[in-house]
């Protein structure tokens, strides 16, 4: 079921982020919250590893802080939520799988001249094919 409900999460927020380039942070509140009900019913990990995978999305927003916007807060926020459905071994894997998508995307992107070094991407889409990878290796 949670599986589910944070492809769902990913999705919706990868539209958004595509198509506005930013993302509405009650709406992944609204997942997170759920995400901590779904977990006292049916647990996936244990709390530290939540915790830990918590973690790595309240790094990003203190980064995202620190340079004023060079990484967007809703995706510092995102992970944060993500965090609480996959652990942080998964959230680890989830956003490097991510960030790798997003480089090798800005390279091709750089290469062919279709965007330069100052343009922005959305980031999220990469973090949902990054998890569907996760899906279909089956981790």
């Amino acid at each position: 079921m949670q599986k589910f409900v944070l492809l769902g999460l990913l999705g919706f927020c990868s539209l958004e982020d595509i198509k506005c380039k930013k993302l509405t942070v009650i709406y992944i509140l609204m997942f997170g919250i759920s995400g901590v009900l779904l977990h006292l019913v049916s647990p996936v990990c244990s709390i530290y590893s939540i915790l830990c995978g918590m973690f790595l999305g309240i790094v990003l927003l203190l980064i995202g802080f620190v340079t004023r916007g060079g990484v967007g807060m809703g995706d510092g926020i995102l992970l944060v939520v993500t965090g609480v459905y996959l652990g942080g071994y998964g959230n680890l894997e989830l956003f490097m799988g991510g960030i790798l998508l997003a480089a090798l995307w800005s390279l091709g992107m750089l290469i062919f001249k279709r965007k330069n070094r100052k343009d922005e991407i959305a980031f999220v889409p990469f973090l949902l094919f990054s998890y569907l990878t996760m899906l279909i290796r089956g981790a």
